[in-house]
Formats: C-alpha cells, structure tokens, sequence
C-alpha cells in the first residue's frame, strides 16, 4: 500500500460534458472568505468510479445571485420574491433529478464549473 491510496479518487475526475445528478441536499456554511455561498449535494446518477466536482452558488455576489436564479429559471421555477419563497424553492429541489453541465473554464488553475441546465423529475 502506497502512502498516498487514501487520495487516488482525487485524480478521477470527470469529463467535460452533461451529467445526470440527484440533488440530495444543500448547507450554507462560512468560508475562510467569510461568505457563506450554497454548497450542494449532489449525486452523479450513473455507476462512474469518477468524482463530480463540489457545486458552490455565492449568492452574495450579485454575479452568483443572478448565476443560481437563471439556472432555477432552467429548472422550471419563476425567479422567487423573497427570502422565504427562496427557501421554499430550495426545499421543493431536494430529491429533484437535473441535468447539469461540467466545464473546466481555466486549466492552469483546474476551475471547474458545474451548472444546471434541467429539472428531468
């Protein structure tokens, strides 16, 4: 056994490309930024060995905040009017089957970009 096996899965990254992904769960938790963006959770729905890469929304940023509402717009929702009607989409996505999109938009740096593009149950 190697020293370094309890990371081998780090180095099996998926492909560019669409996927299939249950979305099991959401959290809010502060970053060493101090911002506090939505990490999901989520499910690749195939049998792949590969990893999916973690799916973060900064939605404090008005760029992030704007990303998260057209893709809920990709996903059949009307843009919420508040906190609460935001809180209520969230939860109504839990369980939820999507297609996403995976893209590397900066190789150097190894930035992945995941989003979704929709809502198929």
């Amino acid at each position: 056994m190697g020293e370094f096996d309890d990371i081998h899965m780090k180095f099996q990254e998926l492909e560019d490309g669409r996927y299939i992904v249950r979305i099991e769960g959401f959290k809010r938790e502060k970053t060493v930024h101090q911002t506090k963006p939505i990490r999901w959770d989520l499910k690749l729905m195939n049998e792949s060995p590969l990893i999916l890469p973690v799916k973060f929304s900064h939605i404090e940023t008005n760029a992030g905040f704007q990303i998260l509402m057209r893709e809920l717009k990709n996903l059949g929702f009307s843009k919420p009017r508040s906190a609460k009607e935001f809180e209520e989409v969230m939860a109504d996505l839990l369980g939820s089957i999507v297609e996403v999109s995976l893209t590397t938009t900066n190789k150097e740096e190894g930035y992945r970009e995941l989003r979704f593009l929709r809502r198929l149950y």
